[in-house]
């Protein structure tokens, strides 16, 4: 054995990335993970094999999961303490570790003092990133890694699932939003923002989709809909039936969802304060709008809905062509280069 991977909370499309990725290198790679907060089915079938899973909070040895070290380990982050560990072997015993990280650049305060951090106790740790965008390679560059050690490609939806529907001129009036119903999701603000212009917009609905403690404050409305959480096979549909996908989160490290629904053809409604913006909006299929301002997010929906069927196809491309930067395929490639450098 001679490459490992781990993955907080690990999701099913982490698991649809890493099998064709184990695939390319033709070699056992064990992965390790932490559980996902919502239960997701069929994650070992995803992945094509077991996944050793561990606590965070736990002190973990390779020998602990019946493994050998790796030469080459793919780290999760650097605040879970079971990978931090694993991780530490892996360096005592001559190897090198790829950190991956999903931060975008915010240019805060927090982040500008933890880049200093990172450098003084963190850097020398890890021989190579893996970043989710080309925003999240300017941290990686404010954190001390050099461009030869940054690599792009870190997330990505899988295009079996999520893919190109109908025209969006012929899709429903629709406004979708998948994610966690959490304050920082602002899942009540879209839905305020929505009912405040319905009235201009007579033949729109907007769905929700997902779980958490703020479903209950979301505002009724006769058209708009609150559903539960799916599993991630059967979203693709969701996508493929509407033709704006809306997150105007807080605060979105990358944000996947935005993927999903960029492969699904959707124009993107999106709050300045989404990572994965900077990869897959632009102004052919998107509208932009600060995050918190109910009101420029209220324009921004009559913006959209108000797309002709010539700016509707123009955005469906678009769209497309911009998901084609992400996903299974590129993480493999990017895994291959890594292990390839790192050897």
């Amino acid at each position: 054995m001679s490459t490992a991977f781990s993955w907080q909370g690990l999701p099913q499309f982490a698991a649809r990335q890493l099998r064709p990725a184990i695939a390319q290198l033709g070699q056992a790679c064990p992965v390790i993970g932490t559980r996902p907060e919502v239960p997701i089915q069929g994650m070992e079938a995803a992945l094509g094999q077991p996944i050793h899973w561990v606590a965070a909070a736990q002190s973990v040895r390779w020998a602990d999961l019946g493994l050998a070290v790796p030469k080459v380990f793919f780290q999760a982050g650097w605040a879970c303490q079971s990978f931090n560990t694993l991780g530490d072997e892996v360096r005592a015993a001559g190897g090198k570790v790829c950190l991956q990280m999903d931060s975008c650049w915010r240019g805060d305060l927090r982040q500008w003092l933890g880049g200093l951090w990172f450098r003084l106790a963190r850097k020398r740790k890890f021989s190579a990133v893996l970043v989710a965008s080309v925003s999240g390679r300017r941290v990686a560059r404010w954190y001390g890694f050099t461009d030869e050690e940054i690599f792009e490609g870190l997330l990505g939806a899988d295009p079996a699932i999520f893919f190109d529907g109908p025209p969006l001129a012929s899709r429903p009036k629709r406004i979708i939003f998948v994610g966690s119903y959490v304050e920082n999701k602002d899942c009540v603000g879209l839905a305020t923002a929505f009912a405040s212009v319905a009235d201009q917009l007579p033949e729109w609905e907007l769905h929700l989709y997902g779980s958490g403690p703020f479903q209950d404050k979301i505002p009724t409305h006769p058209r708009i809909q609150v559903h539960g959480f799916v599993q991630p096979a059967e979203l693709g549909a969701l996508y493929r039936s509407a033709r704006i996908f809306a997150l105007p989160s807080y605060r979105e490290a990358w944000g996947l969802v935005v993927h999903e629904a960029a492969l699904s053809g959707c124009q993107l409604l999106l709050s300045t304060s989404i990572g994965s913006r900077h990869d897959f909006a632009t102004e052919k299929n998107a509208a932009e709008f600060p995050a918190g301002d109910r009101s420029a997010l209220a324009q921004a929906i009559l913006q959209l809905a108000s797309s002709d069927d010539s700016a509707l196809g123009r955005a469906q491309a678009e769209s497309r062509a911009r998901a084609a930067t992400h996903g299974p395929a590129v993480f493999a490639n990017r895994v291959a280069a890594i292990v390839s450098k790192l050897s």
